[in-house]
């Protein structure tokens, strides 16, 4: 659990936007699943860092910014999560859902980001600020 209110409530988001892209793919839109996969793992990715810096960010680049910080001052689990917000990136929001292409490994991914919510908020809520 995150302590940050606003933190929480992104990562609450995160979970909502998850559960619309497991709907989207079981619905056979694989295209907007795959989007909104990669919107949940960037809303999951913003609440951890700002659980942990205290620092907003709205943008995508801040975002990607601020994990790429963490990754390198703490390298371990937060250098794994950079890489894999990175390949979630590449893969669903470039690839699948811009470039439209589609492979069996799109289900796949889409299902997983679920993990990547659950790693980034475990090691936001391990790392971050504790309440006041």
């Amino acid at each position: 659990m995150l302590n940050n209110p606003a933190a929480a409530a992104i990562m609450q988001d995160a979970r909502e936007v998850q559960a619309a892209a497991e709907r989207l793919l079981n619905a056979g839109d694989w295209r907007d699943a795959a989007e909104k996969g990669w919107l949940a793992a960037r809303n999951a990715t913003a609440a951890a860092v700002l659980e942990v810096t205290g620092v907003p960010n709205s943008k995508s680049t801040g975002i990607g910014t601020g994990l790429r910080r963490l990754a390198r001052e703490r390298g371990g689990e937060w250098a794994r999560l950079h890489d894999d917000y990175g390949r979630i990136i590449r893969f669903l929001h470039g690839q699948a859902f811009y470039d439209g292409v589609y492979s069996e490994e799109v289900g796949n991914r889409v299902r997983a980001t679920a993990d990547y919510l659950r790693r980034a908020e475990e090691l936001a809520a391990a790392q971050g600020t504790p309440p006041p």
